[in-house]
This record gives C-alpha cells, structure tokens and sequence, in this order.
C-alpha cells in the first residue's frame, strides 16, 4: 500500500490492519510512514464517527466504549458548544466574541479530561488559543454531534 485510503470506511480498515498486523507500533509511525499529519487524520476520523483508541491500537466507533465520558457528559458539552457557536460564528462584536472564548475556555478545563482528550486530538491549546479558536468550536461541535446521533 502506497497512500492511505480516502474513503473513511476503506481507511479505518487499512489503519486497523496495518497496526493489527504489527507494520506500525504507533498511530504516529504509521502517519509518518504515509506521510500524514497524525492529529489531522484524528480529527478527520472523529467527523467520521471514530477516535483511535491507544490501548486498543485502533480506530473504533465513537461512544464504543466509556472512554470518552457518559453520554450525559456529551449532552452537556454539546448543549454548551452548539449554543455559544451559533452565537459565535454571526456575531459581529468582537467583546461577545471574547466573551464567548472565555467561556468555552473555561468549561474546556473543567470537562471530563477523556473526553477533552478525545476531542482535542492531541492538539496543545485546543479551545484555549484565540487564533484556532473558531476551527476548533466548530469541530468540536460536528464531533459531539456525531457522537449523539
């Protein structure tokens, strides 16, 4: 295998056999072998529906197990991300806008830290830095969202 699949199904099995199989020891060594960035093949598979699991060296369906917090956990943070983006993401005033990444940092701090963990894919700052503030609610959202349907 040359590249890494592009349809989502395809690439869960091809990651999930390749790291069965014992080709790679490492999330990370497969995707520097494919030359692929790590934390966005995460995020990309968590908009699909899965979250790789280190102790299970896999990709697995998202809320498969409790690793990421009770559902309730997800309703809540889902419930708190989806209103405060939909405000975000129109508003015109930058002090509501500021008020609103305060707010998501804040609780982003306190939620459950498996399920932050999840959420974040590894990225340093998720939902705490002002630049990748914007990408990182609306991600975070679509993700809690898969995660209920």
């Amino acid at each position: 295998m040359e590249t890494l699949p592009k349809d989502p199904a395809m690439l869960v099995s091809a990651v999930n056999m390749l790291l069965r199989d014992d080709e790679f020891d490492t999330l990370e060594s497969l995707c520097c072998y494919f030359d692929t960035d790590a934390t966005e093949l995460r995020r990309r598979m968590l908009r699909e529906g899965y979250v790789y699991s280190e102790s299970q060296r896999q990709l697995r369906p998202t809320g498969f197990d409790s690793g990421a917090g009770d559902r309730g956990s997800v309703e809540v943070a889902y419930s708190f991300f989806h209103q405060k983006w939909n405000i975000y993401k129109s508003s015109t005033l930058e002090w509501q806008k500021d008020d609103i990444e305060q707010a998501i940092s804040s609780y982003a701090t306190d939620m459950p830290r498996p399920l932050y963990d999840m959420l974040s894919c590894g990225q340093d700052g998720f939902l705490q830095n002002h630049a990748t503030f914007a990408d990182d609610l609306s991600f975070a959202t679509g993700a809690l969202e898969k995660m209920l349907q």
